[in-house]
């Protein structure tokens, strides 16, 4: 029941361009997860008892956007291509959700009530969003690397291929590839462009139970000064659950 209503509220939330966050209320029957279980290697501790420090900080866990929190989204500042791109967005042409496609990472970190699933091992880390049942498998790289490894997600080219590695206490994703389109979809936010030019580049810490996501968005084309998005998380006792979006569902909520 919770993974029907979430689906719904979100799709609304985005064609409406509203801003109202519903409350996580556990579901009464257990639910299965929607992948695989973390392996083993995933599921270690991020330094063995006894050592002095650890490898990584720990990021692992089920983490929700925390309500109780502000997003910071920072002003924009457009070039003359990014404000006629800005303008001329159009949710029922533009918004890729309707067919069960992210626009962007923000977007995706942006929506409520959906888990993201964090799991850490020596050579990836591993994001599982409920939402689209997005699963990320980033490699780790060397940050010096002109030309590191990078992982994408099939059928989403707007979220571009992604690095990572540890800046000390914080997770860095470095992404770039992108597709055209927009880095928001949905509330106040919804139009803010992405050209091919742009790079992310997320920090991810956490902080006791909480998880802080700032994502610093540099695209030229668009943008005369970076675009920096904060948004809070906080750990949670849900279990992943089967999003399981298609399009012909979509359609049911869309204003199409």
């Amino acid at each position: 029941m919770r993974k029907l209503l979430v689906f719904c509220c979100l799709l609304i939330l985005a064609a409406c361009g509203g801003s109202g966050e519903p409350t996580a209320t556990a579901p009464t029957e257990p639910e299965s997860l929607a992948m695989d279980s973390p392996s083993a290697e995933e599921q270690k501790p991020p330094a063995e008892a006894g050592d002095a420090v650890a490898r990584w900080p720990d990021l692992s866990g089920n983490w929700l956007r925390d309500a109780t929190a502000d997003i910071v989204f920072g002003e924009w500042d457009f070039t003359e291509g990014g404000q006629r791109q800005f303008d001329s967005y159009d949710f029922e042409r533009d918004d890729p959700a309707y067919d069960c496609v992210a626009a962007s990472w923000t977007r995706v970190w942006l929506n409520p009530n959906v888990l993201v699933q964090i799991t850490q091992a020596d050579d990836h880390v591993r994001l599982r969003y409920e939402w689209m049942d997005i699963d990320r498998m980033i490699p780790l790289v060397d940050p010096n690397d002109a030309d590191p490894e990078r992982s994408s997600i099939e059928g989403m080219p707007r979220v571009g291929r992604s690095a990572a590695w540890y800046d000390g206490d914080t997770l860095v994703i470095d992404t770039v590839d992108f597709a055209p389109g927009y880095i928001s979809t949905m509330a106040e936010w919804a139009g803010t462009p992405q050209s091919r030019r742009m790079r992310a580049v997320e920090r991810i810490t956490r902080s006791g139970d909480a998880l802080m996501i700032e994502t610093t968005h540099q695209d030229p084309a668009y943008y005369r000064e970076p675009l920096v998005v904060s948004i809070p998380y906080s750990l949670s006792d849900f279990e992943l659950l089967d999003y399981g979006c298609v399009p012909e569902d979509a359609a049911v909520v869309s204003p199409n």
